[in-house]
């Protein structure tokens, strides 16, 4: 059946992704880690899929719209109990506001792609949770592709416009202040949580308290990584998908100690952050942890729009005047070593961007499957197996150590 399914595969189209060093987090961010019982027990946290997995589901329907109509709405939470740094010419505030859209499975009998305010589908609730991170000036729809897949599958995602890094923060955006984006990740965990278990919440009995993931783009990346390992993490984070982490900004004690399962996700023509810099949280951490390359793949196409990275440039360019101080305030706090951090070399770009859309939808889809929902019938996808089925992707599998 493996052998079927994978041939059916191949004969689909496909996508790549680029990226330079360090303050080029052009957008980010995701979550996932956590404990305790609940109804998705999912596989313990050092299992990794086997090749002989049985598949139930084929990959085309990973990549696909899930079973679930999507409901969209827009909240305004705020942060009471931390504040906002002055930034340039912004004084500042005594709280940190978060104005988030949140996607999550809907009663709506419609074709389209979102459906504003509608009724929670609470047929399989309660679900996975997962939170998106945004990149450096990016916004909390820069990856609706991405955002309404994972919704469409059975997951509530919720994507903020971080204070001081979205693309129209007071005083400019300002990529230091990523060390205080994973309280504002596990600010937002709570609220949902809150509101999960509230009466007469839209959300009541929406939430799975076991089943929380991250994931992020570019410095919302960088967010998932911080949110996920290390003094800043959530321990209630099951599961981190970074795509394209400027991940050099963090040093390798960061991961130890923790077996959170991580998949990283990048492209070998990432023109924003290079690819060296995106495998070292792969390097870094332990297993379970899985490196997708998308062959091609850039770093922009990540996001909405159909477009090829920039030409690679100085980190004073990408990210502004403040970008080295910013960088060198992120790595005392992280412990990296900034002179890992290497530009990213021009490149031909060549995977399409709905290629690209569709490999990152298949794989996160199978990932969280598996890890936040213990549904091991789309755990094939995670296997070297699979992945030389396609000529557009590279995935390299760290194995717990044998000793």
């Amino acid at each position: 059946m493996m052998r079927k399914i994978a041939s059916a595969w191949r004969q689909l189209p496909f996508l790549r992704v680029a990226l330079p060093a360090t303050a080029a987090f052009v957008l980010a961010a995701l979550l996932a880690v956590a404990c305790g019982d609940g109804q998705n027990e999912g596989p313990s946290a050092t299992a990794t899929p086997l090749a002989t997995a049985v598949p139930t589901v084929a990959p085309q329907d990973l990549t696909e719209r899930g079973p679930f109509a999507v409901g969209v709405s827009t909240l305004t939470l705020v942060d009471e109990s931390r504040t906002t740094d002055a930034n340039r010419s912004y004084p500042g505030a005594d709280t940190r506001t978060l104005v988030t859209e949140v996607w999550y499975p809907a009663e709506a009998e419609t074709q389209a792609t979102e459906v504003r305010d509608a009724p929670l589908d609470r047929s399989q609730a309660p679900y996975p949770l997962i939170v998106f991170s945004h990149g450096f000036t990016g916004v909390r729809r820069q990856s609706v592709f991405y955002t309404v897949h994972l919704a469409s599958h059975g997951y509530i995602v919720i994507s903020p416009d971080y204070p001081l890094s979205n693309g129209a923060a007071p005083g400019g955006p300002r990529v230091g202040d990523v060390v205080n984006q994973p309280g504002d990740v596990s600010f937002l965990v709570d609220s949902f949580l809150g509101f999960s278990e509230e009466p007469s919440n839209t959300f009541e009995g929406a939430v799975d308290e076991t089943a929380i993931g991250l994931t992020g783009h570019s410095l919302g990346g960088l967010t998932t990584i911080l949110a996920t390992f290390g003094p800043l993490a959530d321990p209630r984070v099951k599961a981190a998908l970074p795509l394209s982490a400027p991940a050099c900004l963090v040093g390798s004690e960061t991961y130890e100690g923790s077996h959170t399962p991580l998949l990283v996700v990048g492209g070998s023509d990432d023109q924003v952050v290079s690819f060296e810099s995106i495998r070292q949280a792969y390097d870094a951490a332990s297993p379970p942890k899985y490196l997708l390359t998308l062959l091609g793949g850039n770093h922009l196409r990540f996001t909405d729009g159909d477009l090829g990275d920039f030409a690679p440039g100085t980190l004073q360019a990408i990210g502004g005047e403040t970008s080295l101080e910013d960088d060198k305030r992120i790595a005392q706090a992280t412990g990296a070593d900034l002179t890992t951090c290497v530009e990213a070399e021009a490149s031909d770009q060549g995977l399409s961007g709905d290629r690209q859309q569709q490999l990152a939808c298949l794989f996160a889809t199978a990932f969280f499957d598996y890890y936040l929902k213990g549904d091991e019938g789309t755990s094939y996808v995670l296997t070297t197996e699979f992945a030389q089925t396609l000529p557009e992707v590279d995935l390299e599998i760290g194995q717990p150590s044998s000793e």
